[in-house]
């Protein structure tokens, strides 16, 4: 069979949050970008729906917000996180010089949305249901992608291949095989998730505000925040060795964890299930060198964080922006027939300056089910003083990416948590 061959500068793996957000910003740095994905949208998958206040400036700046709002996008302007000894909040307010507000969207409609917008831009050519099924190498360098659709056999050559095919990355997958590229740490997640969507939750009961809760049971966890079709998603978290027995009625155990919950089984309370209850399964965090000569990483396939946090969106579209940034750099200083893993090595350092307070924050949680001392001392100082939630939240939301967390007076007040803890245990 005849293997047709195209050429262009970049060639993305993966069309859902990080690939069709680095298309869209590669292709507006003027570089012509080929996006594929094996499969065929609208199609769902297992992910979390909110997209923090730091991964929603991003698409701020995208100028793509505004889709995903009429796409059924929810903009949440609170944050409220509760716990058996501590129970804080915080606006995210949105002004002329700032929207620190998050949003929450099904992946449905997300990732359909990303895809459109990216479309409409005339240097990216997108193909669906294509299967990548091998790099193109020449040299030790990754040259191009070979892969295969309805219409045969197909080699795209590039300066610079992105695999943005999550956390499963065949990009990851095969270079690493045929080049030893992109060596990985992974540290497993101690808790397993499921979701659901829920009707019935009337405003009263929850507005525009994400809830998160710590610590109902050891290792429990859940969320709950409006999205698209006037519903809400509900999320349970549970130590990963129960997640056999939890599989064996899942209907009723997941419905225990709610309302074993401290608020989110309150606010859930009458609602009803639509549709299937989604599991994530076992994971892992997962960091991986994202740079070898003629390749790069975004998104999952290069730093895969435990989803307590709901940190992955975010993640994907601040490693985006970082890429997209520094490309007109790569390509105009290129020597040879690929950006090289020295001028991308600029991407790693970057995406880790901004992207890794975040990412040891969820690893150090998700060591072990049960929320780590420092953690639990951090959520009781937030209950302190309003300005200390206030500190909290943004770090919870990202939005603290060029100021220190803990700030000085944060770690002040919980040094005098820290210390007030045994004189009260001494007391009783």
């Amino acid at each position: 069979m005849p293997i047709s061959r195209s050429t262009f500068d970049v060639v993305i793996v993966g069309a859902r949050v990080a690939g069709t957000a680095a298309a869209i910003l590669f292709a507006r740095a003027g570089l012509r970008v080929l996006l594929v994905d094996k499969a065929e949208f609208p199609c769902d998958t297992i992910s979390t729906h909110v997209v923090l206040g730091g991964g929603a400036a991003v698409l701020g700046r995208m100028g793509v917000l505004a889709m995903l709002q009429s796409a059924g996008g929810v903009r949440f302007s609170r944050m409220r996180t509760a716990g058996p000894d501590f129970d804080y909040g915080a606006e995210l307010r949105a002004g002329a010089e700032a929207d620190a507000r998050g949003l929450c969207l099904g992946r449905v409609r997300m990732d359909q949305a990303m895809l459109d917008a990216a479309r409409c831009i005339e240097r990216v050519t997108v193909r669906a249901r294509f299967r990548v099924t091998d790099l193109l190498i020449d040299s030790g360098v990754v040259a191009g992608v070979r892969g295969e659709d309805s219409t045969g056999l197909h080699e795209f050559t590039a300066p610079l291949v992105v695999g943005a095919d999550g956390m499963r990355s065949a990009v990851a997958q095969i270079a690493g095989e045929r080049l030893g590229a992109f060596s990985s740490k992974n540290v497993p997640c101690a808790r397993a998730y499921y979701y659901a969507y829920f009707d019935a939750v009337a405003a009263v009961r929850l507005g525009d505000e994400v809830v998160t809760e710590f610590e109902s049971s050891p290792g429990a966890g859940s969320l709950v925040c409006r999205c698209e079709d006037g519903r809400v998603v509900g999320a349970v978290a549970f130590d990963a060795r129960e997640l056999q027995s939890f599989r064996s009625d899942l209907t009723a155990n997941f419905s225990a964890k709610l309302s074993e919950s401290i608020a989110v089984g309150r606010l859930l309370a009458q609602a009803r299930v639509t549709g299937k209850i989604r599991s994530s399964g076992y994971l892992q965090n997962t960091y991986r060198d994202p740079a070898c000569d003629g390749a790069l990483l975004l998104g999952d396939s290069g730093l895969h964080v435990d989803p307590l946090f709901g940190q992955g969106h975010s993640f994907a579209l601040i490693s985006a922006e970082v890429a997209a940034a520094l490309a007109p750099k790569w390509f105009s200083a290129r020597n040879g027939s690929v950006v090289s893993r020295e001028a991308l090595s600029e991407f790693t350092r970057e995406r880790d300056r901004q992207l890794m307070r975040y990412y040891d924050a969820s690893v150090r949680v998700s060591r072990e089910p049960g929320l780590d001392p420092a953690t639990s001392l951090a959520h009781r100082a937030a209950c302190r003083e309003q300005w200390a939630a206030e500190e909290m939240v943004g770090f919870a939301q990202m939005l603290t990416a060029e100021s220190a967390f803990p700030s000085f007076r944060f770690a002040r007040l919980m040094a005098r948590q820290r210390a007030a803890a045994p004189a009260a245990s001494h007391a009783n």
